[in-house]
């Protein structure tokens, strides 16, 4: 065999082998099936260029002409479909190139390339063979075909210039190492081919082994940017699965907090629907034993005074008497009452009659909240509010008293000693804005970032309980808002609570 033909197998059997390995990808994208019918292209034309010149024989040589040259003009029709579908103008053909639609110059180049090889088969426009050829390769190109040059140097710039322009809108390194490999690889081939037709004889053996040890460099080129496409493809998807990961992670811990969340509010609704129950009763007894003897000290009176002629007004010690009755009556009543209110206050904190949105005042929801608060605050703390007029808005009111409570209580952790915890409400660009500050220790800025993570605690900055933040996150998610940290380490945070007004 002619060592000058060995470009010829190399190429072949490297392009055979890339297109096979791309195969294996063609269901992971559409650049992977074009991928391997160009690069079988390439294997196909290199066998049979290598056959022609290895078994061929001048009797023949006409037909073997006729063959190698179909051959030969399906690798720039695929390279013209495989440049489009790598660089992507596959799909944005309406756009131009060159002052060129990129629809109008594929079609063209495509039809004339036909055209060129419908002359072959019928004319010897574009190829010459001599009367008496000496060997297989004693061909050449003819006047007319001496205009393919021009052609397919036109056919190269316009894809070289949309392979760059892709490479300069690519959005990623990975892609543009992608569209950079195959462009050099191809830019090779072209060079290795135009050299060799300007130093040798056309169709001559030196010739052909130029042109296809390009074709060898093109295929080592388009491996190593196949072989990093799929590797950055795996690393993309590695990425990808540990962002679902995470994503998945993060939605179970929501619903976790969300759970929690219910159970609390499951359990308060108990306990104060227990309590309620439980101190109806003494408190009606005492609401009864008020009365009776409120009863018992006015018919005392009028027992003395029918039957013994005693007047309760004319005797100290009676008068006496009967004012501590009445004034131990009363602070029955005032205390019977203010059981009761307290009883009245943790309902309406529970909202137990109203789990679902209702229309509400919220300035009085945190003025309930604040209420229940009361009892909690530390001493030396002080309570300042600032609201602003508000329209009856749509919330869970329930929801809304329970991250008021959250955030009262952790701004009363974060105060040491003396402090003061501040609330604002006002109505911004069509949201209701809710700010808690406080003046307390702060929290660290690496923390901010993950305080309203569920189970996130920093006892030792005083902020969050593992729950508390988390589930202040979700509620402000449901009420379509958000709730942001705002601190400085030493001088207090401040936390905002967002939702729109409708």
């Amino acid at each position: 065999m002619n060592y000058l033909l060995l470009p010829m197998l190399l190429s072949g059997i490297l392009s055979l082998l890339l297109s096979g390995i791309t195969f294996l990808f063609r269901h992971r994208e559409s650049i992977n099936r074009m991928f391997s019918i160009f690069t079988l292209l390439l294997a196909l034309d290199s066998f049979v260029y290598f056959a022609w010149y290895q078994f061929g024989d001048v009797e023949h040589i006409h037909i073997w002409m006729s063959v190698t040259s179909s051959a030969g003009y399906l690798v720039p029709t695929g390279l013209i479909l495989f440049f489009f579908a790598f660089t992507g103008y596959d799909k944005r053909l309406d756009e131009t190139i060159l002052w060129i639609k990129a629809r109008y110059f594929r079609n063209g180049a495509i039809g004339m390339i036909a055209l060129i090889v419908l002359l072959i088969y019928t004319t010897d426009l574009i190829i010459s063979v001599p009367q008496d050829p000496q060997n297989v390769w004693d061909v050449d190109y003819g006047q007319s075909g001496v205009l393919l040059f021009p052609l397919f140097g036109i056919i190269f710039v316009y894809i070289f210039t949309m392979a760059f322009k892709a490479w300069r809108e690519a959005a990623d390194l990975p892609r543009k190492r992608f569209i950079l490999l195959l462009s050099t690889g191809t830019l090779a081939w072209i060079i290795f081919g135009y050299i060799g037709s300007l130093l040798f004889h056309s169709f001559s053996v030196i010739w052909m082994s130029m042109t296809y040890a390009g074709m060898a460099t093109m295929a080592v080129f388009y491996f190593v940017a196949i072989l990093n496409y799929q590797s950055d493809k795996v690393h993309d998807l590695n990425e990808y699965l540990e962002q679902k990961v995470e994503e998945r992670t993060r939605h179970l811990e929501e619903t976790r907090a969300q759970l929690i969340q219910s159970e609390k509010m499951a359990a308060l609704g108990h306990l104060v629907a227990g309590v309620a129950h439980e101190m109806n009763t003494p408190v009606g007894a005492v609401y009864s034993t008020h009365s009776t003897v409120s009863s018992a000290v006015r018919k005392l009176s009028e027992v003395l005074e029918k039957e013994h002629g005693i007047r309760v007004e004319d005797s100290k010690k009676l008068k006496t008497i009967a004012a501590s009755l009445t004034t131990v009556g009363g602070v029955i009543q005032a205390s019977g009452e203010r059981i009761t209110s307290i009883v009245n206050r943790l309902k309406v904190f529970a909202r137990l009659d109203e789990a679902d949105q209702q229309r509400v005042d919220f300035n009085e929801c945190i003025n309930q909240s604040l209420e229940m608060f009361e009892f909690h605050l530390k001493p030396g703390i002080s309570i300042s509010k600032d609201f602003s007029e508000i329209p009856l808005v749509t919330c869970y009111p329930s929801q809304i008293n329970q991250l008021c409570f959250q955030l009262l209580t952790n701004a009363n952790m974060a105060i040491e000693e003396d402090g003061e915890i501040s609330l604002h409400t006002h109505v911004e660009r069509g949201n209701v804005v809710l700010t808690v500050s406080d003046t307390g220790r702060g929290i660290d800025p690496a923390h901010l970032e993950k305080i309203f993570n569920p189970g996130f605690t920093s006892w030792s900055l005083n902020v969050g309980a593992g729950l508390g933040l988390a589930i202040c996150y979700q509620i402000a998610q449901e009420h379509n808002g958000t709730i942001r940290a705002e601190s400085e380490v030493g001088k207090g945070s401040r936390f905002l609570f967002t939702f729109p007004l409708d």
